[in-house]
């Protein structure tokens, strides 16, 4: 039986057509990718021919040229250390020519001649350690960490080299900080080396003795305090509260205790304008309720921000002080808003080597400008604020010359300010670049000896400090002459004054009596204590006898011990050479010892 075809299309030819030489153009298309594919050796030529791979390839290839990247980096900090331990063995090399040239005049066999001679080969490695140490690689100092040559407006200036010579000494002009770089850790890392940590350039004994307090001001910045807490300040919203209506102060972008105070006043005013108000102490926040108001701050349940500014409080007609913020010191702090009486009057003494220069306080008002100051007198020291914000120190970039602090003409602002470096507070340990001082113990040290023929016999037996020592002068003193008749320098009226010198530094004694004999400070037995201190004298008819400054300072480094060898040469100081022969020795083992550490 017939039956009707099935197979009967249902489209035009022209549209067959058409989808036929769509999938001919779509093959011809995979065709043509694939051999892309097969040539480029790439699976995916852009992002539209893989969306939902194309956050992952991205991905990848930032990755890979990221560590193309860290790959070319430690080439180049490979080959910088390269030159650094290179550097550092001719270094170790000279230390130990210079050590053994100063082995060689330690005793009766060297003649004055001699040593001259080797003082002259001394300088001339002087002078080699310093084109080491001033060594650069493609551009990169060795020893200069991030020091940039010639950048404008950094601390060296337009200087092309971290080492120079300045004021008989060798001055470092870089950082302690090394230049970084990303090797691929998770941290960057060092690169280079700096001269503090490669020839001890620089030194820093002179930190502030005395806690400067600053006061806090409307202008403390939040950043600048320790809190209440001791753990800084968190800056968010609190809670106040005035007569049981409660509202919610968003401290969250205040930056100085002047916005607190502000905003606070603010949000009490909104509520009851005769609430009562906010003010700022010397400590922190006082909080003041009138009469038939109770005013409190609170924290939020997961905030800090009352705690830490000491506001966690509350008042009912009456005033009640926060806690204390205890502000540290900072750039801006004000010398007027500091804990402590300072003498801007007065000014400082400040010595290096043998210069020496008044740094005058006329006119400066922040901590910023007292240092833009000692900068300004370009002597080699850095004046900065303690690492725990409680005062200032000092640290010297030349090595050989020593440098001091004092007074000028009887001021008081090397100890208002904590910086005298010849104080009540200097060790014995620290006198004499850290030899200190020998007596005899169970013995008296010293006599003092007076004008009209007394004297008194003094023992340092106990003493730990400047201050000891001037304590047991007097106490002998006072037995010898009676307690009425013992002052301090620049007292009239007295029979002996005992105490720091008014100006410069060193011990000050002075002689109120009348007679022929001598004013003098002579050695007993066997203790050299008197010689030590700086105090063995005779100032004949004299009345003041000033001690010598025996608590400079300097940097302890290669440099110094080099200087300090080639100088104990040319004068024939035996004892100065063995001295500096001992540091070079332990110079050297510290440099085998940075090389095994850097390789």
């Amino acid at each position: 039986m017939s039956r009707i075809s099935t197979n009967i299309p249902r489209t035009t030819t022209m549209q067959s057509m058409n989808t036929l030489l769509s999938n001919l153009r779509r093959t011809q298309k995979n065709l043509f990718d694939a051999q892309n594919q097969v040539q480029t050796g790439l699976l995916v030529a852009k992002p539209s021919d893989a969306p939902s791979k194309t956050s992952a390839i991205l991905l990848l290839q930032a990755t890979l040229e990221a560590r193309a990247q860290q790959k070319l980096n430690l080439a180049y900090a490979s080959s910088i250390m390269a030159n650094v331990d290179h550097a550092l063995a001719d270094t170790t090399d000279i230390l130990q020519e210079a050590q053994s040239i100063g082995s060689s005049q330690i005793g009766i066999g060297s003649s004055s001649d001699t040593r001259k001679n080797q003082a002259t080969v001394i300088d001339g490695q002087i002078t080699a350690l310093v084109d080491i140490a001033n060594r650069q690689h493609q551009g990169v100092s060795l020893f200069g960490g991030n020091f940039t040559p010639g950048a404008p407006g950094s601390l060296t200036g337009d200087r092309l080299f971290v080492f120079d010579s300045q004021l008989g000494g060798v001055r470092y002009s870089g950082t302690i900080e090394n230049l970084k770089g990303d090797l691929g850790f998770d941290e960057p890392v060092g690169i280079n080396s700096n001269g503090h940590e490669a020839f001890t350039a620089m030194s820093a004994r002179v930190v502030g003795d005395r806690d400067l307090d600053p006061l806090a001001t409307a202008n403390t910045r939040l950043e600048d305090l320790n809190g209440a807490r001791g753990l800084g300040v968190t800056t968010g919203a609190l809670e106040l509260t005035v007569n049981g209506v409660m509202t919610s102060v968003d401290l969250t972008t205040a930056q100085t205790m002047g916005d607190v105070m502000t905003r606070l006043n603010d949000a009490i005013n909104q509520l009851d304008p005769a609430a009562g108000a906010l003010s700022i102490t010397a400590q922190g926040f006082t909080l003041t309720a009138s009469a038939g108001y109770t005013i409190s701050m609170n924290d939020t349940l997961t905030g800090t921000t009352a705690a830490d500014l000491g506001l966690a409080i509350s008042a009912a007609g009456a005033s009640v002080a926060g806690g204390d913020v205890d502000p540290r010191l900072s750039l801006f702090t004000s010398l007027t808003a500091l804990g402590v009486s300072v003498d801007t009057a007065g000014g400082l003494k400040v010595s290096q080597g043998g210069l020496t220069k008044t740094l005058d306080l006329t006119g400066a008002t922040t901590v910023q400008d007292l240092i833009n100051r000692m900068t300004a007198l370009d002597m080699g020291l850095r004046m900065g604020i303690s690492p725990d914000g409680s005062g200032l120190q000092l640290i010297s970039e030349i090595s050989g010359p020593a440098f001091s602090i004092g007074e000028v003409a009887g001021g008081t602002t090397a100890t208002d300010l904590g910086i005298r470096s010849f104080s009540r507070s200097t060790t014995l340990d620290e006198l004499n670049f850290g030899i200190g001082i020998h007596r005899t113990a169970g013995e008296d040290d010293f006599r003092v000896s007076l004008h009209d023929g007394s004297s008194f016999d003094v023992n340092l037996d106990g003493a730990i400090s400047i201050g000891d020592v001037i304590d047991k002068v007097r106490n002998a003193a006072e037995i010898a002459l009676g307690a009425g008749n013992v002052g301090s320098p620049g007292d009239a009226g007295t029979l002996f004054n005992i105490g720091l010198a008014l100006d410069g530094n060193g011990l000050a004694f002075e002689d109120g009596t009348a007679g022929g004999q001598n004013f003098r400070i002579s050695a007993l037995g066997t203790s050299l204590a008197a010689s030590d201190l700086g105090i063995l004298k005779d100032v004949s008819s004299g009345s003041n006898l000033v001690g010598d400054d025996v608590a400079k300072v300097r940097v302890e480094g290669v440099f110094t011990h080099m200087i300090n060898l080639r100088d104990a040469l040319v004068k024939d100081d035996s004892r100065g050479i063995t001295l500096a022969t001992a540091a070079l020795g332990e110079d050297v083992s510290r440099r085998l010892g940075f090389m095994r550490m850097s390789g």
